[in-house]
């Protein structure tokens, strides 16, 4: 019988698995929910010994670490054990509340950006912030965030890294991949700019705007390149963060990102390919065809979560492309969380076929979202989990 860990890698090497693995990723704020509405928490709560207090004292303490609901609903974690990089801007900005009244809060967030939310909501953290400010709006305010973008910082490091010891960890983790995650060329210049700001640049300043992109290239290898040379192909899959697309395209056109980004992206992928790391995925929602070509060009081997609201089929992907991308995802989040046959018409106009077709793992379009109901939730993993079998 092969392992999680195996069985994603077959599929994502378009070899056939024992099993069909399935893989999904949730929100907290979907699992805080399902703990109102039946989750036992003693099955999906992780407490593990800390040193307290984030480090005050040399006493070890049991702590809260988050959740881990894979094994409880039978499905695969496809990030299960990361390096713990941080990639962020260091030092970080104080998080601190700016303003707020009766219904708002603005909150200048940890990387500089100033963020407005709901002060109560049936779901603050699942509502979208609007973003009412961006740290980099020109050369000099590009040139002072370089400042926090140091890739040699010693901060960027795990506090526990240990080489032999991380090599050892990497080669008996089995519940699933071992992965490195990145932030991509478009998300990062979005992320400190914002959308509208960022996209103007490439024709108001292009040279601003290669000269970000040069120096996450050069940030993104030299931070990552110790643990990448020190682990090499035990790290299964890089996860590629972007959100470069929306519900009807791109928000960026192919001319740019050919002539932009896709440079970078070989660069950094050399490197990647070099040290013998191949798997490539790329996050991103929206409607991807008319950059395709050109993601796969750029060294990217697998899409997730292939958004269908906006039009993304895996069949259609697996059609035109074949081995050329392996798929995580696409099934419907709206309906596979109505439940009955509504879910069941999704799951079963999909999985079966691309099953066959090879490089698929299924899976919601995206994060389980709060709409889901613990019960819904529940039905589909008993459907998903009864045609997995070859």
């Amino acid at each position: 019988m092969m392992t999680p860990r195996e069985r994603i890698k077959a599929v994502m090497n378009f070899k056939k698995p024992d099993i069909l693995p399935w893989c999904e990723r949730f929100y907290d704020e979907t699992l805080v929910k399902w703990l109102n509405e039946g989750l036992p928490a003693d099955k999906v709560l992780v407490i593990d010994w800390e040193v307290r207090v984030g480090g005050v004292s040399l006493l070890n303490w049991p702590i809260i670490k988050g959740f881990n609901p894979y094994k409880y609903f039978g499905c695969y974690n496809f990030l299960s054990l990361t390096v713990p990089l941080d990639l962020g801007p260091l030092p970080r900005y104080r998080q601190r509340i700016l303003r707020e009244d009766e219904r708002y809060i603005d909150v200048l967030t940890q990387t500089g950006a100033v963020a407005r939310r709901f002060r109560e909501a049936e779901h603050i953290w699942y509502s979208m912030p609007m973003f009412l400010e961006f740290p980099v709006k020109d050369r000099k305010s590009w040139e002072e965030y370089k400042m926090r973008l140091n890739p040699h910082d010693p901060c960027r490091q795990p506090k526990d890294w240990n080489s032999e010891a991380y090599i050892r960890a990497f080669e008996e983790h089995q519940d699933g991949p071992t992965a490195i995650c990145l932030n991509g060329f478009y998300g990062f210049g979005a992320e400190l700019m914002g959308i509208p700001t960022f996209l103007t640049t490439f024709y108001k300043d292009p040279e601003l705007i290669e000269d970000m992109l040069k120096h996450w290239e050069y940030f993104t290898v030299e931070a990552i390149r110790n643990s990448v040379e020190t682990l090499k192909d035990r790290i299964d899959l890089v996860f590629w963060w972007e959100d470069l697309a929306e519900k009807n395209g791109p928000c960026i056109s192919p001319k740019l990102y050919r002539e932009f980004l896709l440079p970078h992206y070989k660069n950094v992928i050399g490197f990647l390919n070099k040290n013998k790391i191949h798997r490539i995925l790329m996050d991103s929602d929206g409607n991807l065809y008319p950059l395709l070509d050109l993601i796969i060009d750029a060294g990217i081997t697998g899409l997730w979560p292939l958004e269908v609201n906006a039009g993304m089929d895996a069949i259609t992907v697996k059609k035109k492309y074949g081995d050329k991308l392996f798929l995580i995802g696409n099934l419907d989040k709206r309906e596979i969380s109505l439940g009955g046959e509504r879910m069941r018409k999704e799951v079963d106009s999909k999985v079966p076929i691309l099953r066959e077709m090879g490089g698929y793992i299924p899976g919601s379009d995206h994060l389980v979202h709060v709409e889901f109901s613990y019960r819904r939730f529940m039905e589909y993993s008993q459907y998903m989990k009864k045609i997995l079998s070859y």
